[in-house]
């Protein structure tokens, strides 16, 4: 099983492991630091354990030690990565939602274009301003749309879960797959 399904304020992702396990993560609109009464696992099955194939097997499978909670939480856009030659890569700079997937892509691009930039100017204060520009540009541009797919991925009102569903349906994957281009086709800065 590989994918995602939603439901009213909830959904449920699945992806398949090398070693042949299951990352299996749920997602819940709850107040900030709720626990499950008897445990994760506990209310992950009463949550999920009546949905469709696999997940009952899946979640029967799984231990307690296995299940990780954690409120999802987004740093507001900041006016600078940088502050003389102290320099904010990753979620120091941008911690985002996980809708898209790109916490982790977000610092490597950085890492490659403050790299890229201080050995293409040999004043540091130049890439240094030109890094700012670069990254809080980009990085504000996919912590939105990720807000956003969050956003609609967890909609808890029944109207807008059906036309978010028909949607969905009806869009081709060509489409959502042009929609992501401006994420997925980053390219290191050029040396000029």
């Amino acid at each position: 099983m590989g994918g995602e399904t939603r439901g009213r304020g909830e959904r449920l992702g699945a992806a398949p492991l090398a070693d042949g396990r299951v990352y299996l993560f749920g997602v819940v609109n709850a107040p900030e630091g709720q626990r499950g009464p008897d445990g994760e696992l506990a209310e992950m099955r009463r949550r999920f354990g009546g949905w469709h194939d696999p997940v009952p097997e899946l979640l029967a499978a799984a231990t307690e030690d296995a299940v990780m909670r954690h409120d999802i939480y987004e740093l507001p856009p900041l006016d600078r990565f940088v502050r003389g030659r102290c320099v904010l890569l990753g979620d120091a700079a941008h911690a985002m939602t996980p809708n898209l997937g790109q916490g982790a892509n977000q610092a490597l691009e950085e890492a490659v274009t403050l790299a890229a930039l201080l050995a293409a100017h040999p004043e540091a204060d130049s890439a240094l301003a030109r890094y700012d520009r670069e990254r809080r540009a980009r990085t504000r541009m996919i912590a939105r749309r990720s807000r956003r797919i969050g956003a609609v991925a967890q909609c808890g009102l029944t109207p807008a879960c059906l036309v978010r569903d028909r949607l969905l349906r009806l869009t081709p994957s060509s489409a959502m797959l042009a929609a992501l281009a401006p994420v997925l086709g980053w390219r290191p800065p050029s040396p000029e």
